[in-house]
């Protein structure tokens, strides 16, 4: 493969960039890629729900094996699963009869005879087969590549791109036209994890739950490449409103599972009161336990209204749901604790040029006081950051900074 994607906003991507890092490490050992492709995917662009049955079965399969999971753009499924070498035989056996089950019992759903549900799976080395399975993943990545200019050309025939100079900012009109497109699309190819993890002395970080947002730069390259979407806050917190109600949709349509652990949402005070939140919340429940569910409120959201707030936080936790305040910095802590603002966690940014404030000892005292294990230190980027927020008392991080240590110490353990 050429090139490993940087910006991951899609599950291609980021099975170009595993199996880059794999086969660049050669990690074989007793490694397998399941792949499935059906016959007419298009069929599943009018019927997404017999798609997403599948999906959340083999996604509840792969929780008891060892891998990764991706859901591709022409919807094709890819597993790259990892077995012990000592019952290689056995447990291969078993997994190819479990995959076969879910295809065959759910055949007619997906358009498929009993043979063809059959026949949708190949199996891969990656010690015997490889040569193969690189040619697939080149052919995979092409197709990518197609589908993606398509995607860009047919946004900006529609007139979906803005016209104007580069870095235009949000205007009522662009905001019209974009809002349209987000009523109807599905922002699931941008929507990102990022992990929040304890650290603690040497132990590598232990993620505790996953963050899942979507990815405004690559969202914005896809439908307004010229507009600077940050640009006018007031209009651009419209369109986070619209944003939310498409994060509820791919949550609903199977972007979670009751497998996925503890992750969080951010959402708007306005949304937690509207109706489409009530509706979310009737159905959510189906489909993962409300624990697992944490609600993140910016901060401007909070002191926007205060009122509306105070009602927000006590319907979400009514409902089951946990709360967290991002957006704070050490200098707002001091006059708003955690307790005061009913949160069960409060997100500390970090900012290189404020670095003087991390070491301010009333600062440690506060968090302290807030409770370390609920203090998270967020835009963690670099090595000086994690440790004045450990000097500082916290335990929980979040940052590109954190995201390197999990990919090295899972390289070390691979």
């Amino acid at each position: 493969m050429s090139e490993a994607v940087q910006n991951q906003s899609s599950d291609d991507e980021k099975m170009f960039t595993d199996f880059d890092r794999l086969a660049r490490g050669k990690i074989f050992g007793g490694r397998l890629a399941s792949v499935i492709q059906f016959v007419n995917p298009k069929t599943f662009e009018r019927n997404r729900e017999s798609y997403n049955i599948v999906v959340h079965s083999m996604r509840s399969l792969m929780s008891k094996y060892e891998g990764t999971f991706y859901t591709l753009h022409d919807y094709s499924i890819v597993m790259f699963i990892r077995l012990s070498e000592r019952f290689f035989d056995q447990t291969f056996e078993k997994l190819v009869l479990e995959i076969d089950d879910i295809l065959t019992r759910n055949n007619v759903a997906i358009g498929l005879t009993p043979e063809e549900a059959e026949n949708a799976v190949r199996w891969y080395r990656f010690d015997s087969q490889f040569e193969d399975l690189q040619e697939l993943m080149d052919n995979f990545q092409q197709r990518f590549r197609v589908f993606s200019e398509r995607r860009k050309r047919l946004l900006a025939k529609a007139g979906t791109a803005a016209t104007t100079g580069d870095g235009t900012p949000l205007t009522p009109g662009a905001l019209q036209q974009i809002d349209d497109i987000l009523k109807k699309a599905d922002v699931s190819t941008f929507m990102k994890r990022q992990p929040v993890t304890l650290c603690f002395g040497n132990q590598p970080p232990k993620p505790i739950f996953q963050e899942i947002f979507v990815g405004v730069n690559e969202l914005r390259q896809a439908i307004a490449p010229t507009v600077n979407l940050r640009g006018a806050r007031s209009l651009f917190h419209h369109l986070t409103r619209t944003l939310d109600t498409r994060v509820f949709r791919a949550l609903l349509d199977g972007f979670v599972t009751r497998n996925s652990g503890p992750f969080s949402i951010n959402l708007n005070v306005s949304t937690i009161l509207s109706d489409t939140f009530r509706d979310f919340d009737s159905r959510i429940g189906n489909i993962v336990k409300k624990e697992q569910i944490i609600i993140e409120l910016q901060r401007y959201d909070v002191f926007w209204d205060y009122n509306e707030y105070l009602l927000a936080c006590e319907f979400l936790h009514n409902s089951g749901y946990r709360l967290l305040i991002d957006g704070i910095t050490p200098d707002l802590l001091q006059l708003f604790g955690r307790k005061e603002l009913k949160a069960d966690f409060v997100k500390l940014f970090y900012f290189k040029d404020r670095h003087e404030d991390w070491i301010d000892k009333e600062l440690a005292s506060k968090i302290g006081e807030t409770d370390a294990n609920r203090v998270i230190m967020a835009r963690c980027e670099t090595e000086e950051a994690l440790k004045a927020g450990l000097a500082a008392g916290i335990r929980l991080f979040q940052g590109w900074h954190i995201d390197n240590m999990i990919r090295a110490s899972r390289e070390v353990v691979n």
